[in-house]
């Protein structure tokens, strides 16, 4: 007989995004390793990009429980911005308007730890039951939202069951939380309710090594399973042109300016490579960056496309020449890994990565030999690396020869993985 367990997600198709992908693949791969995942969502969520196409990798005998969600942002529009946030699209205390301003402190300080706590009540009440009725062994609560923690912690209390709490992100250490200006009690709530939840799970899993490092001063059963990608890579031919590609969101503090000023630099000296050159915005875009690059020498070879289905993505990369990831350039940043960096890897194109000096990414790129990452200071080397690169493409010889070792991100290798920490808890 197979093990059941209890999944309460926010994100499920048709949501869109990274955050979605995660517990997709891994109920996805979780019968086989004689394991019967239940999901539980809300019903009526509001999500802010949604992907229909996800839908499709469902498998019709999953069981899948819902429970309607009061979705605040329904009532005031003016907060649907807050509905997903990352770090690169709240702008800095600074740059805020007045209106701006309110709206951020209200969320911060109202809304602990974020606006779906509303769902909380309903949900462990409902769960209560269904978990004592259905021979439920253990539960897992991914975040954000990290009030669905806050689900399972009371679970935990009423029902001593088995629960693991899955950190997508970090919590207290996020690059944008200050800029909800929170007050200083607010600040040590957060801190407080973060050390509850992971002082009280049986096994707590996190995405990345420094926040493992972080979260183990608190709890000794802390364990990394990285997000990856689930897909064979379609065949498809390269781009004629010497296509750069971002697929993703392009917040304004992503923007790599001194990128933009060696692609001009380049433009300029390097003949043919203005005529060779296409950069692809795949992804919802920061006007404020829009505004940049059409006064840029190369404002020609620019192509926006607005956000698109996952398989869209992936053909996207796939053929792209080179394939650009960008972080936020802050210390908060190296706590989490993109979840598009597993796509690239697989896409088997060669990567620029711009961000952190500590971030794990450029550890990744290296033992993969997928290509290079640079700080927002690397202005000679990220440059020789682009004119390598292009001198590449001209001679049609690949940048990607030496990549190896991506196979460990594969949804099913990790899932196996996930399957060792849920026997280990019993």
């Amino acid at each position: 007989m197979k093990k059941k367990i209890l999944i309460i997600s926010y994100y499920w198709p048709p949501a869109g995004g990274p955050g979605v992908q995660r517990w997709l693949k891994f109920v996805k791969y979780l019968p086989e390793f004689n394991i019967s995942p239940v999901l539980f969502v809300p019903k009526n969520a509001n999500y802010p990009i949604n992907d229909n196409s996800l839908k499709s990798e469902v498998s019709n005998d999953l069981e899948i429980i819902k429970l309607p969600i009061f979705e605040l942002s329904n009532f005031f529009p003016r907060l649907k911005s807050l509905n997903s946030i990352r770090s690169g699209n709240i702008s800095k205390n600074k740059n805020q308007s007045i209106l701006q301003k309110i709206i951020f402190f209200i969320r911060g300080n109202l809304f602990i730890p974020d606006m779906k706590i509303f769902w909380k009540r309903n949900s462990v009440n409902f769960l209560e039951n269904y978990i004592s009725e259905n021979n439920i062994e253990t539960i897992v609560t991914t975040g954000p939202p990290h009030s669905l923690h806050l689900i399972g912690l009371e679970l935990k209390k009423k029902l001593n069951i088995k629960w693991i709490s899955d950190f997508r992100d970090p919590w207290v250490n996020l690059n944008y939380l200050n800029r909800f200006h929170l007050l200083p009690f607010v600040k040590k709530y957060h801190k407080k309710l973060r050390d509850r939840v992971i002082n009280n799970s049986d096994a707590v899993i996190v995405t990345s090594k420094r926040l493992k490092e972080l979260y183990s001063e608190i709890n000794s059963n802390i364990f990394q399973v990285t997000n990856g990608y689930d897909y064979n890579k379609p065949v498809i031919k390269l781009d004629k042109k010497f296509t750069i590609s971002h697929v993703g969101s392009l917040y304004n503090e992503r923007n790599p300016e001194f990128l933009w000023d060696i692609i001009d630099e380049l433009s300029h000296n390097i003949r043919g490579f203005k005529k060779d050159l296409q950069i692809n915005i795949i992804g919802n875009s920061d006007k404020k960056i829009k505004q940049e690059l059409s006064k840029r020498e190369f404002n020609n070879c620019i192509v926006f496309c607005d956000y698109v289905e996952h398989k869209k993505a992936i053909e996207f990369m796939c053929s792209s020449q080179v394939l650009l990831m960008l972080e936020v350039d802050d210390n908060e940043s190296s706590y989490a890994i993109p979840g598009k960096l597993f796509d690239y890897l697989n896409s088997n194109r060669p990567i620029i990565s711009i961000g952190p000096e500590q971030s794990e990414v450029r550890e990744i790129l290296y033992n993969t030999g997928s290509g290079k990452s640079f700080n927002y200071k690397d202005y000679n080397s990220l440059k020789f690396y682009v004119e390598e690169l292009y001198k590449n493409y001209l001679n049609n010889v690949s940048s990607s020869k030496n990549i190896r070792n991506t196979d460990v991100y594969h949804r099913k290798n990790l899932t196996s993985k996930l399957v060792e920490i849920i026997n280990k808890i019993g």
